[in-house]
């Protein structure tokens, strides 16, 4: 299945220029301003730079667990007006980490998404979603889809198998769409054909399964 759950938001950070305690420097006007590190009201810790009372520059954040001997979260990498910006590294609760690129607070650019299943996902993001050119690895599936996301979506590429074979064509709703594409094997030998939508047998009305409709096998000369 080819469609995935999106990993988590990023946890945000307060935006209010607050501090329960400020251990650093302070400007002319009495405000935090320089390296050090702000305590939270709420029990997050942010150590780094601090730039007209805002986290500018680099940073490490560690959200407060919810529970007693849990991770709440930890950030470290790039701020910009007390949002993640640049190179960042994101270690979530759930033990997931997104190793990348980041935009005002969202993942934006190249990066890398490491799943707690064992799941990984290796490419391009837009506004924390998965978009433009990737390759997303199951672990328990055993494949890949390579190609181009939308949305967090796979919307065309190849799904490749552990024994070398592969799928190549369009996508939709975590599955090969309506639509042709083709079969490659390990020894060469291709399988066109097309996916039909037809009524699902057995289903309620208005549900749809697909089905291959395989062409001719195109074997290599000589093979």
């Amino acid at each position: 299945k080819a469609k995935k759950e999106e990993p988590p938001p990023p946890a945000e950070e307060p935006t209010e220029e607050k501090y329960g305690e400020w251990k650093g420097n302070f400007n002319d006007q009495g405000l935090p301003e320089g390296k050090g590190e702000a305590v939270y009201p709420n029990g997050d810790v942010y150590t780094g730079e601090i730039l007209h009372n805002q986290r500018q520059g680099f940073g490490k954040y560690v959200w407060k667990a919810a529970e007693e001997g849990k991770s709440g979260g930890v950030y470290e990498g790039g701020y910009e007006s007390n949002k993640k910006n640049g190179k960042g590294l994101m270690k979530y609760p759930d033990n997931g980490t997104y190793d990348g690129q980041w935009k005002d607070g969202l993942r934006q650019g190249q990066g890398t998404f490491k799943y707690p299943n064992g799941d990984w996902y290796k490419g391009q993001w837009h506004q924390g979603k998965k978009s433009g050119e990737g390759t997303y690895f199951s672990y328990t599936g055993s494949c890949w889809y390579m190609g181009q996301w939308a949305e967090g979506n796979f919307e065309k590429g190849e799904w490749k198998f552990k024994d070398g074979s592969c799928y190549k064509g369009e996508f939709k709703n975590g599955r090969p769409a309506p639509g042709e594409g083709v079969f490659l094997f390990p020894n060469g030998n291709q399988l066109p054909g097309k996916w039909v939508e037809t009524p699902l047998e057995g289903g309620e009305e208005g549900q749809t399964t697909t089905v291959w409709v395989g062409g001719t096998l195109i074997v290599p000369p000589g093979a």
